[in-house]
């Protein structure tokens, strides 16, 4: 994926090394969970680290030296593109599940899905799983009310 300004061209280039990185600095355990986390809530923050980590110029080096680098391309970018962030969070999503970084490639409609789906950041059976601890501590605590000693 190639994003361009006047003053600057970038290409995101995705590798494994790449994808752990971003997971890592994002601090989860999985890269979809993270990113669609990141998408759902428009972190800019994010967005910022998963280009920094990612952009590379045409000699393939790192396109940027800082993250306020980032952001004022990112200003630019939207500027000069007539774009929203979320327009670059679709976009940037599309190419990852194109070159199949996340757990599974998807279609259009599924990926569409993913996007507008407000529970696509988190990770399911974590929601699962507590919510059957709390019902098991209510139904726990409700034997036990009628237990005497």
């Amino acid at each position: 994926m190639i994003l361009e300004t006047k003053n600057k061209t970038i290409k995101l280039v995705l590798k494994t090394r790449k994808i752990v990185d971003i997971t890592n600095t994002l601090k989860n355990k999985n890269f979809e969970d993270a990113y669609f986390k990141a998408l759902q809530d428009n972190d800019l923050n994010a967005l910022s680290k998963i280009i920094y980590t990612l952009a590379e110029d045409n000699e393939g080096k790192h396109s940027f030296n800082s993250s306020e680098e980032v952001y004022e391309f990112l200003d630019d970018y939207r500027k000069e593109k007539g774009k929203s962030y979320e327009d670059i969070f679709k976009e940037l999503t599309e190419v990852i599940n194109e070159e199949g970084f996340f757990i599974k490639k998807r279609s259009k409609k599924e990926l569409a899905e993913m996007i507008s789906n407000p529970l696509s950041g988190t990770n399911m059976n974590e929601l699962i799983q507590k919510s059957a601890e709390k019902a098991i501590s209510r139904i726990a605590e409700e034997q036990f009310q009628g237990f005497k000693v």
